[in-house]
């Protein structure tokens, strides 16, 4: 069994498809296609099958799964060892939440690309439940988001400090009580994914004070949100840090309410008992330099 049919394995996993596959590892698309078919042949299972325009796993391949991950992670830890140096080398995926990634982790990824730039840096924008099951299954090496109840038994978790989240509204809306109960409010709540952290806290708050909404704008960029909430089109829920610059013009004001405010914990996870490398190491040590 070949490491790099492993690899090609790993990154159709990642990528969802052959094609993207052969993109990300410089292949034709034949060769990502004929490596499969060969670890395939050795294991005699199917590892995918076709859902639409996508691949997915069969039972057998979720199962291959964490095999061929730790087979990988253990070859990549043979080969970093013989580094005298000790240089980060390799490729290192983080996965981290939008917020985060949009408005802190600049300084991070500019200083580990100075620092370590033969590394392959893979960054991706992640919701935070998400995160926490890719390093658990292997899909990425650190995770970065807010605790949204991450399993501590599977994973190495390290605090990087809290972020008070507060109600965000244009001047005009300053005044908007979401305080007294039992109300009826003809405002739109604009906010992104049902499994953001954000969103939960703020739904159960209003269920708890029986606050009820017109309607919910459901949008998938924050940079999109603030624009729609500037406009007058309803109000927001998201980490002070991420709307400074509107805050300091007057462009968005906090509402008072006893939500607003409430700081939510940032971590950073990776899977427990794994070798942490070089890289994460570097990555880990800008992390608390910047967040921590």
């Amino acid at each position: 069994m070949e490491l790099r049919n492993l690899r090609t394995f790993q990154a159709v996993v990642d990528r969802g498809s052959y094609q993207r596959a052969a993109e990300y590892l410089g292949y034709a698309q034949s060769t990502v296609t004929a490596q499969i078919q060969q670890l395939e042949e050795e294991m005699g299972v199917p590892l995918f099958e076709r859902v639409g325009r996508r691949m997915t796993l069969t039972e057998a391949g979720w199962r291959a799964l964490p095999q061929a991950r730790e087979l990988l992670a253990a070859a990549d830890r043979l080969l970093e060892s013989g580094r005298e140096d000790r240089k980060p080398g390799g490729t290192l995926r983080v996965d981290l939440g939008e917020t985060l990634l949009c408005y802190r982790m600049q300084p991070v990824i500019r200083a580990f690309r100075e620092r370590a730039p033969q590394v392959r840096l893979v960054i991706r924008s992640r919701n935070c439940m998400r995160i926490a099951d890719n390093v658990r299954t292997g899909e990425c090496d650190l995770g970065v988001g807010y605790d949204m109840d991450w399993n501590r038994g599977a994973l190495e978790v390290e605090s990087l400090g809290s972020y008070p989240i507060v109600l965000l509204a244009a001047p005009d809306f300053a005044e908007t009580d979401f305080t007294t109960p039992g109300q009826r409010k003809a405002v739109s709540l604009v906010t992104d994914e049902p499994d953001s952290i954000f969103r939960r806290r703020l739904e159960e708050y209003l269920c708890q004070r029986n606050i009820e909404l017109d309607t919910t704008l459901e949008l998938w960029s924050i940079e999109t949100i603030k624009r729609c909430v500037m406009s007058g089109l309803g109000f927001t829920y998201l980490p002070r840090f991420a709307a400074a610059e509107e805050l300091a013009d007057g462009r968005l004001v906090e509402l008072r309410a006893p939500v607003s405010g409430v700081p939510a914990p940032a971590l950073c996870a990776w899977r427990k008992g794994r070798w942490v490398t070089p890289a994460m190491e570097l990555f880990l040590e800008l992390l608390r330099e910047e967040l921590g």
